[in-house]
């Protein structure tokens, strides 16, 4: 990743209680072992939630602490609804993902793109399907998965790859390791960055804004919106032809708008290197 650096774990769980501490157990056993010969390198908190209250009142501390300078690495330990729409807490409260990804927006502006998560949750890559292009990252990567997950596939990957990444702290052959390790089942994970997250938020809207339909969709969207009477086919295709020239000569103006927003380099600079991405729209259309 990108000049990554963290200085401290945070393990969040919320799961029933008669069900298998999972978080707890990996914190203990690796994170918090690992902690105490690595002490000036970085710090661990274990953090069971129980509602939607304490999850807002430790994402509030978390983002307070990295106003302090805090660079902390999330782990989260909880269920996801079936249906990819968010989290669910153990007292069966929700947290669309629309929702965490504002709130891990918060914390990300204050690392300035640095926050890495680690995801123990069903489906909890679905995350990515609700980033905006308008709004700055809500997080550098994530590993996590698409898929339903095994619990014990969770806690022997993830103790795997911390158990290495907090001994060599390299990141590369932590992810080596977590990938490989399919003692349980085949691998159903994914590590997704903030330029592969961009790239594909970013081909999605062109594919959806400023394609053919895209654009003939906005133009009967905007002759609607704003209550245009247009008495002719000639005044339709006369406003047509020049709301979609309009697009055309905007779509750089607008990527590069997004981009700046997207990787804050108004408010850190040093992003604008730091990220490789093309620095015209075009390049993102090829992106597979």
């Amino acid at each position: 990743m990108r000049n990554f650096k963290f200085n401290k774990i945070y393990v969040i769980e919320s799961l029933k209680e008669d069900e298998h501490k999972t978080g707890k157990e990996l914190y203990e056993d690796i994170i918090r072992r690992r902690q105490m010969s690595n002490s000036d390198r970085f710090i661990s908190e274990y953090k069971p939630i129980n509602n939607k209250i304490e999850y807002k009142a430790l994402l509030s501390e978390i983002e307070k602490e990295c106003s302090n300078g805090i660079l902390p690495i999330l782990h989260f330990e909880i269920h996801g609804f079936s249906d990819k729409s968010g989290l669910a807490l153990n007292n069966n409260e929700s947290i669309n993902y629309l929702e965490l990804a504002e709130d891990l927006s918060r914390i990300n502006i204050k690392t300035g793109n640095n926050l890495f998560l680690t995801l123990a949750v069903c489906h909890g890559a679905y995350l990515l399907e609700t980033i905006k292009i308008d709004k700055p990252a809500p997080y550098l990567s994530f590993l996590g998965s698409f898929e339903k997950i095994n619990n014990d596939d969770i806690l022997y990957r993830y103790s795997e790859f911390y158990n290495e990444f907090l001994m060599n702290f390299n990141l590369y052959s932590s992810l080596k390791i977590f990938f490989d390790a399919n003692l349980i089942e085949e691998n159903k994970f994914s590590f997704i960055d903030t330029e592969e997250t961009f790239k594909t938020v970013y081909k999605n809207y062109l594919l959806e804004n400023t394609s053919k339909q895209g654009i003939q969709k906005r133009i009967e969207d905007s002759i609607t919106e704003n209550n245009l009477t247009l008495n002719s086919r000639q005044q339709k295709r006369k406003f047509g032809r020049d709301f979609e020239k309009q697009v055309n000569q905007t779509k750089q103006k607008y990527y590069t708008e997004h981009k700046d927003i997207f990787f804050m380099t108004k408010e850190f600079p040093h992003n604008e290197e730091r990220f490789k991405l093309p620095k015209n729209y075009s390049g993102i259309i090829n992106y597979s």
